[in-house]
């Protein structure tokens, strides 16, 4: 074997151990830590370095890095000693002397463009497309290997990465020991192609992107309103008439936690939860029986109630204003409705609120109803606020007063008019899309606000 043939054939070797870096670089990088996790519970070889590679994910790529330079370069010093004694027919035949200026020139030129070709294709592209689709699989197998070269290079490594540590010192980049956290966008796209690939089915994609959204909702966009309290009307913790109060609620409503309240829905006794009422006799103290109330401050997000309703152990909540006034309630049922649907309504006692149906695009609604219940069920986003989060409070935000019926506004394509009022409360309005109007005659005065 001549050493031209030797040449090529470590030239080969060289690109064929640069496509391992290659793979192995975009292995480790694509494969998710969990499923490392899990294959080191399993036992799998390999996979207890290839998390502590995955930790330290800068030094693994200064390696990579001094693997893949180490060998360009060796390739390139073996390609240009090989270079006439390869191309020495093909330069030949262009007439062209192969030990001439012009001859080294052309020489060079084409083991340069077959190294390249060669090494992008075999070396580059190619495994990367394989470790893309087996992650796993060459993130143990290769993960030894790679924390053997990792540690014979450390002092190189450590050098190179203090450089260019200096580097960026220099050029005023400061460097974050600190990974920059997944936000709730980022996984919900993750999940998207899990979804596209078939690696996660449809609901459990739905249940995930409702957790993630639980910090974008407030209490008041699902709690119970003032007005639609269901409590128990007591004058004070002490009353002797609670438990023949609380059952007379429960027989006609049947829930399962109420309030105990005053008259004027002012001030809060308490919580009772009916069971206890009905796990013990008259004998046993009524007051020993009432909860301590959990207050939820107006504003707060659904995963802070859920988390303060877990740390008290309550499954009710009373939301209160900044002025510590009465708001509303919000249940652990409101709460999880939000993150499984309407499956908790419909096993529940009540009855589900089903979305109003258009006709011919025009829907009438309560005043009450929330811009989250809106948003939910049609076409139109409305804009959250802190300073509403009903339909009637979207209205006297944008209006800018107390309307009259027949006021409206025209947002988004729709007109949004006032129907009946209740003395100061809106308490329903009508919306139409513009093209519906549009397409009808006008009828009555221009006395809106718009």
């Amino acid at each position: 074997m001549g050493s031209t043939a030797i040449l090529i054939i470590g030239i080969g070797l060289l690109i064929l151990l640069n496509s391992l870096f290659a793979c192995m670089e975009i292995a480790l990088v694509s494969v998710p830590r969990a499923r490392l996790k899990r294959f080191e519970k399993e036992g799998r070889p390999g996979a207890a370095t290839a998390i502590a590679l995955q930790k330290d994910i800068d030094y693994f790529f200064a390696t990579v890095q001094v693997g893949v330079t180490f060998i360009g370069t060796l390739s390139s010093a073996i390609g240009g000693a090989a270079a006439v004694g390869i191309f020495t027919p093909v330069i030949r035949f262009f007439g062209v002397e192969p030990e001439s200026t012009l001859g080294h020139v052309l020489a060079i030129l084409g083991v340069s463009i077959f190294i390249a070709y060669t090494n992008l294709i075999i070396g580059e592209l190619a495994p990367k497309s394989v470790a893309r689709r087996y992650p796993g699989r060459i993130s143990l197998k290769f993960a030894k290997p790679f924390g053997v070269f990792s540690r014979v290079f450390r002092p190189v490594v450590l050098f190179l990465t203090a450089s260019t540590r200096l580097v960026l010192r220099i050029i005023g980049i400061r460097l974050s020991t600190k990974t920059p956290g997944l936000t709730s966008e980022e996984l919900r796209m993750m999940a998207t192609e899990l979804v596209e690939t078939h690696q996660m089915p449809v609901n459990v994609y739905d249940m995930l992107v409702r957790v993630t959204r639980l910090s974008q909702i407030r209490v008041e966009d699902v709690m119970i309103p003032r007005h639609k309290i269901i409590a128990v009307r007591a004058e004070s913790k002490l009353d002797p008439k609670i438990r023949e109060k609380a059952l007379k609620v429960f027989n006609k409503y049947h829930f399962s936690n109420y309030p105990i309240v005053d008259k004027k829905l002012e001030n809060v006794f308490g919580v009772i939860n009916i069971k206890d009422f009905l796990y013990h006799d008259d004998k046993y103290s009524t007051a020993n029986l009432i909860r301590p109330t959990n207050f939820t401050a107006r504003g707060q997000t659904l995963d802070r109630a859920l988390e303060s309703m877990q740390r008290t152990n309550e499954q009710l909540s009373v939301v209160v204003d900044e002025h510590g006034t009465i708001d509303g309630i919000i249940t652990l049922e409101d709460i999880v409705e939000e993150l499984i649907g309407e499956a908790v309504a419909a096993m529940s006692d009540s009855a589900p609120v089903e979305p109003v149906k258009p006709t011919n695009g025009v829907i009438t609604l309560d005043g009450l109803t929330t811009t989250h219940e809106f948003n939910a069920h049609h076409s139109i986003a409305l804009p959250s606020s802190l300073y509403y989060s009903t339909l009637a409070g979207f209205m006297l935000d944008k209006l800018g007063k107390i309307p009259s019926p027949g006021d409206y506004l025209d947002f988004e394509g729709r007109r949004f008019e006032v129907t009946q009022m209740d003395r100061n409360r809106i308490k329903e309005l009508r919306i139409t899309p513009l093209t519906v109007i549009q397409a009808e005659p006008p009828d009555g005065p221009e006395n809106a606000s718009k």
